[in-house]
C-alpha cells in the first residue's frame, strides 16, 4: 500500500509540474512580441515613368544604423533628354537607415541630348539645319527623401523626395544644353 501511495504522490507531482510547465510556455508564446528583422535592402522603381518610355530606379544597401549605399539609374525628359548612374551614400539623421528623411550625395555619369535644335545664322547666309547636340560628362547630386516601409513585415518601400544634379560639361560643348536639373523621386519597392 505504501508503494502505491507513493507511486501516487509522485505520479500527481509530475503532472502538476508538466501542467505549470505548459501553462508558463504557452503564456510566454502568447506574449511574446514577434521579431520583426529590419530590412537591410531596398529595391524600388518609378511605376509612372514607363507609361512615358522613361524609368527610374535604384538599389540601395544599409552600411551601418544611419548610412546607406546606392546605385541609382534614370532616364528622363525634362527640357532635353537625360540619362544618368549614379553612385549615392545617404544618411538618415533619426539612425533609422532605410526608413525617414535621407539626404544623400551622389557621383555619376550621363548623357545630355538636346530636342531639335535649329541653328541659323542670317547674317552669314546659313540656312537652319535640325541639330540634337548631345554630351556626356560625370554628375554631382544630391537629394533629400522620406521613405517609409510599410506592411506587417515591412517589405514595401515607398519614396519620395527631390534634388539637384550637375552635369560637369564643358562650356564649349554645353551650347542649349541645360547642365544644373532638379530631380525628382516617387519611387515604390520591395524591402528585404
Amino acid at each position: 500500500m505504501r508503494f502505491s501511495s507513493v507511486r501516487t504522490v509522485a505520479l500527481l507531482s509530475a503532472l502538476a509540474v508538466g501542467t505549470t510547465t505548459l501553462s508558463a510556455q504557452s503564456l510566454r508564446e502568447q506574449t511574446r512580441v514577434p521579431s520583426t528583422k529590419s530590412p537591410t535592402q531596398v529595391i524600388s522603381v518609378n511605376p509612372f515613368l514607363p507609361l512615358f518610355g522613361y524609368f527610374q530606379s535604384e538599389y540601395e544597401h544599409r552600411l551601418t544604423k544611419n548610412a546607406s549605399v546606392g546605385i541609382s539609374g534614370a532616364h528622363m525628359k525634362l527640357d532635353d533628354v537625360y540619362t544618368s548612374v549614379d553612385v549615392k551614400l545617404r544618411l538618415y539623421p533619426q539612425e533609422r537607415v532605410l526608413e525617414k528623411l535621407g539626404i544623400s550625395a551622389g557621383l555619376g555619369y550621363g548623357r545630355v541630348k538636346s530636342e531639335d535644335v535649329n541653328f541659323c545664322d542670317p547674317s552669314l547666309s546659313i540656312p537652319c539645319v535640325a541639330d540634337k547636340p548631345s554630351a556626356s560628362a560625370p554628375t554631382f547630386a544630391v537629394e533629400a527623401q522620406y521613405q517609409w516601409l510599410l506592411g506587417g513585415g515591412r517589405s514595401t518601400a515607398v519614396a519620395i523626395g527631390g534634388g539637384v544634379k550637375r552635369f560637369f560639361i564643358a562650356e564649349e560643348r554645353s551650347v542649349n544644353l541645360e547642365r544644373v536639373v532638379p530631380t525628382l523621386r516617387l519611387t515604390i519597392g520591395y524591402a528585404f
